[in-house]
């Protein structure tokens, strides 16, 4: 499971430990494997390796008790979850905060109702999931029972031809639709690969365990959501907006064209990138006075292939006595600090909860601060003895800036209030420096001067 780029807020930023997932559950422990390094891993090309992951994950992150039949598509969480944050960030931009109760459309909800229970459990949303397969059908239900959620969410068998009509109270308000529709033409037989001498499997490369009707439908996924747009146009007075995930970056285009054709008033696309896998999410709507916003995506300059963020949790006893533990206080610390360092800022996300900063040093300022202070004092000192053109050589070139005239870090940093009681802090390196090395050091120097002092 690997962390290359996903949402601020998805927990699997940073992969799990299977070490401890394996001593933990007896389920996962037996498709764990050792490396001569003693690391542990999973084959993720084993489904039943990857389904028994994906319910530890559940049972122990969310609390969630999941059975997922063999014969049926495996969810990733981490995909699932970019989504489902995505989702999240639209509606708080076209939903100021509010106590209203937010209530979505699953359709196709699948073997387990995953966005669903998901956002039951995460954010006590409300949802009808739509089910044309008998197996998804009663293994969401079960799901259900299990769980205690069905005051939270109901679950409508359906045919396969209909996807909205027929099958939602058109007396209520929704907020929006989630689909996660079949990428492949089942017609074609599996996609073509770049060459035609092998044809790619129709299966998911992770954990190739999927029903025909999940992964493929006739004419693809732009002949599945050409469906559903024209279906969308009868329900845009009680749905706000309506979303959907592609498998082929190649299907945008052809969609946002049947938009424009159908009428939408505004739309937005985006992507999901976890590991290997990369996703696009759409969201448009049929609503005059909403417009969809198009979120910045916050990410490594690098495209994704970069370390891992630093990651600090800022907890209430380490900030008792330096005012309010909320993001807004803690970045105006952090903010004082980096310009004392002389770096430059630019805000990219400002929000109540969470907050990220780009940052660049143009020196190194950070890193042995008492050595430089008596380097500084001491050329300063010789300064004042030299006549006038020395002296003035000297200001306006220091010998500091003559050693770090090439460098230049860049960085970014986000601010997340988690709970009441913490607020993460993480720290990407983007460029330059001595790499993820300068933002560690930079991270140390934050604990000294601020969190730890």
């Amino acid at each position: 499971m690997n962390s290359s780029f996903m949402h601020p807020r998805n927990p699997y930023r940073t992969p799990p430990d299977f070490k401890e997932l394996a001593l933990k559950f007896p389920e996962f422990r037996k498709h764990a494997k050792q490396k001569l390094t003693g690391k542990i891993e999973i084959d993720f090309k084993d489904a039943a390796a990857v389904r028994a992951l994906s319910t530890v994950l559940l049972k122990r992150d969310f609390n969630l008790d999941v059975e997922l039949p063999p014969d049926r598509l495996v969810p990733t969480l981490p995909l699932r979850l970019n989504y489902l944050l995505w989702v999240e960030d639209l509606l708080q931009l076209v939903n100021p905060a509010s106590e209203q109760i937010v209530h979505g459309i699953d359709i196709g909800t699948g073997a387990c109702c995953i966005y669903p229970i998901l956002a039951a459990r995460m954010k006590g949303w409300h949802f009808t999931a739509t089910e044309a397969d008998e197996t998804n059908y009663k293994c969401s239900l079960e799901t259900l029972e299990h769980n205690s959620l069905q005051s939270h969410i109901t679950i409508v068998k359906v045919t396969a031809e209909s996807m909205l009509h027929g099958n939602i109270d058109t007396n209520r308000k929704y907020d929006f639709t989630m689909c996660n529709p079949p990428f492949f033409d089942s017609d074609s037989f599996g996609p073509k690969s770049r060459s035609d001498k092998r044809p790619l499997p129709m299966c998911p490369k992770s954990g190739g365990s999927a029903s025909t009707t999940e992964i493929a439908v006739k004419g693809g996924e732009v002949k599945f959501i050409e469906n559903l747009i024209k279906e969308c146009q009868e329900f845009k007075s009680c749905v706000r907006m309506f979303t959907t995930m592609l498998g082929h970056k190649s299907s945008l285009a052809p969609i946002i064209l049947l938009l424009k054709e159908a009428g939408a008033s505004s739309w937005s696309e985006t992507e999901f990138c976890q590991g290997r896998t990369t996703r696009w999410g759409l969201a448009w709507t049929f609503c005059d006075n909403l417009t969809v916003p198009k979120l910045p995506q916050i990410r490594p300059k690098n495209n994704g292939k970069g370390p891992p963020p630093l990651n600090y949790v800022i907890s209430a006893e380490r900030w008792s006595n330096k005012g309010d533990l909320s993001v807004a206080c803690v970045l105006m610390k952090i903010l004082e600090l980096l310009n004392s360092l002389k770096m430059e800022i630019r805000k990219i996300k400002d929000k109540k909860d969470k907050k990220a900063i780009e940052f660049v040093a143009r020196e190194n300022t950070w890193s042995n601060q008492r050595r430089k202070q008596r380097e500084e004092k001491r050329n300063s000192d010789q300064a004042c003895e030299q006549p006038e053109s020395k002296r003035a050589k000297i200001d306006g070139c220091p010998l500091e800036l003559q050693k770090d005239q090439n460098f230049c870090l860049k960085g970014l940093l986000f601010l997340e209030e988690t709970n009441t009681e913490s607020i993460q802090l993480q720290m990407y390196w983007i460029e330059g420096g001595s790499g993820r090395e300068s933002i560690n050091q930079i991270l140390q120097y934050m604990k000294n001067h601020l969190f730890e002092k």
